[in-house]
């Protein structure tokens, strides 16, 4: 009776993990810079790494200081006017259980507010060697669109970006390319390094 019993509850058990999955296996909740968890649709500022290294994502032309210069991608830019740090949200599938982002969860990357160049704000990895897959990220992608999906993940204390299938093994990561110091695009690329970086609600005052 006891076997009976034992052999019982460890069905359920199995049952029961392979239901829910294991903790720490790509589904854990991201968290913003002050611990809070991430939600989708709402607005969120990108920092490479923490603040103090003073590198934002900012919406311009990669090759014009004039902030209304077109057309214009997501650029990391270090040290730049208050004003030009450009908030993003993260948009989820219908399918999701609710508004919190997980890590490995397929998603959508908008900037909130239009741009006066006409772009879509979505995120878009434009293929420029079809060989390797290598691509750069603009602003002109839509919500369905499977150039448009972006996954999230936890590197090291940081998180990531990556694209694609959601390859663990080999992934696509969004990188930042080596133009001068200052102002960098995003890449995709695999082999290239990652760019790490942390989520915040508010600039922080530090930033102010």
């Amino acid at each position: 009776m006891k076997t009976s019993r034992l052999i019982t509850i460890s069905f359920l058990l199995l049952a029961i993990t392979t239901s829910y999955g294991v903790v720490g296996e790509g589904t854990d909740v991201v968290y913003d810079g002050d611990a809070q968890p991430v939600k989708a649709n709402v607005p969120y500022y990108i920092s490479f790494m923490t603040y103090e290294y003073k590198m934002w994502i900012c919406r311009v032309n990669m090759g014009s200081n004039d902030p209304k210069s077109c057309p214009q991608q997501p650029v990391m830019i270090t040290n730049p006017p208050i004003d030009l740090p450009t908030q993003v949200m993260f948009l989820l599938p219908a399918s999701a259980p609710n508004n919190t982002v997980h890590e490995s969860t397929e998603l959508n990357v908008k900037f909130i507010n239009p741009g006066q160049c006409g772009e879509s704000g979505f995120w878009r990895v434009v293929q420029t060697n079809s060989t390797t897959l290598d691509g750069e990220v603009v602003l002109n992608g839509c919500k369905s669109s499977k150039d448009s999906k972006f996954f999230i993940h936890k590197a090291n204390e940081y998180y990531k970006f990556t694209v694609g299938d959601n390859d663990n093994v080999d992934p696509i990561t969004i990188s930042l390319s080596n133009e001068p110091a200052g102002r960098q695009k995003l890449l995709a690329k695999r082999f290239a390094g990652e760019m790490e970086v942390y989520f915040y609600r508010n600039m922080p005052k530090e930033q102010v």
